[in-house]
């Protein structure tokens, strides 16, 4: 493999991470309204099941922004690799 199709293996990769950032952010628009729409819902109840609600949507929400954070990384990664190859 030559630099020249490293260069073009890594472009595609951040392209395809480009796509998945958007997808995510899609996914998390989404949860976004789901959320809102559950815990105005669940508001006054008290029950464990709430709770398990609540706490999982905070749980995924934490998860949408670990992988944007991730996808952020790997392209500065990324970036960082192409300007060190030329």
């Amino acid at each position: 493999m030559t630099i020249g199709d490293v260069k073009v293996t890594i472009r595609k990769g951040d392209q395809a991470l480009d796509k998945a950032q958007m997808s995510i952010g899609k996914a998390s628009a989404k949860l976004a309204d789901a959320s809102a729409l559950t815990l105005a819902t669940l508001h006054d109840s008290e029950r464990g099941e709430a709770e398990n609600s609540r706490v999982a949507l905070r749980e995924a929400a934490d998860e949408v922004e670990l992988v944007l954070r991730r996808i952020t990384a790997a392209k500065e990664h990324a970036a960082a690799y192409l300007a060190a190859i030329g």
